[in-house]
């Protein structure tokens, strides 16, 4: 993991992870039923990246055909944060770490079944067309609340929000916050400059 290209992390139900689609509009998306879930594209996700602090609402069919809905919303990005070094030596793969957190949020239409989601869909693309996605960084010396690195049910009316801690080498900087579930079209917003 010393470079920034995606890396793949297994997760016990990841494929259950399905908190967005890819519409940047409020419309919901239309379901292609031979995709079993998947979340048909609309022409408006091609708009560009949006501000932090501007949720994305999506609406779909999960695998076993109930509704599903909701928001997803970066609500900040923070670089550098100051991590407990102790706790921090040894978890970064760059020889000379910065740290930085993201703030996101989930909130489940209250017209939605149960939403599943976890830290899998979130990655950071950087000027040079690179990604790092979602380390799995929690415990202690960890900025809080966390965002959960497991897949994590968030009922119809409720959200979840926490901070995802990513590390970079000193010197770079993200350009764009990218949210993936598997087999969707990406959602971004962009980060603004230092």
């Amino acid at each position: 993991m010393h470079t920034r290209t995606a890396v793949t992390a297994v997760l016990l139900l990841a494929a259950t992870v399905t908190a967005c689609s890819s519409s940047t509009d409020n419309k919901p998306l239309t379901t292609n039923p031979k995709t079993t879930g998947r979340a048909t594209a609309s022409a408006a996700a091609k708009t560009g990246p949006l501000k932090i602090g501007t949720g994305h609402h999506w609406s779909d069919t999960d695998t076993d055909g109930s509704h599903i809905s909701g928001t997803t919303t970066v609500m900040g990005y923070t670089q550098p944060i100051k991590m407990d070094d102790p706790y921090s030596h040894g978890l970064s793969d760059f020889e000379h770490p910065v740290w930085a957190t993201l703030d996101v949020k989930l909130c489940a239409d209250s017209s939605s079944t149960t939403v599943m989601s976890s830290q899998e869909p979130w990655a950071l693309g950087f000027p040079d067309d690179t990604r790092i996605q979602a380390p799995f960084v929690n415990g202690e010396g960890v900025p809080k609340p966390e965002y959960p690195i497991g897949s994590t049910a968030v009922k119809a009316g409720s959200c979840l929000r926490g901070k995802i801690t990513f590390s970079m080498e000193r010197g770079t900087r993200p350009n764009q916050i990218i949210y993936s579930p598997d087999g969707r079209d990406p959602v971004e917003w962009s980060v603004p400059k230092a």
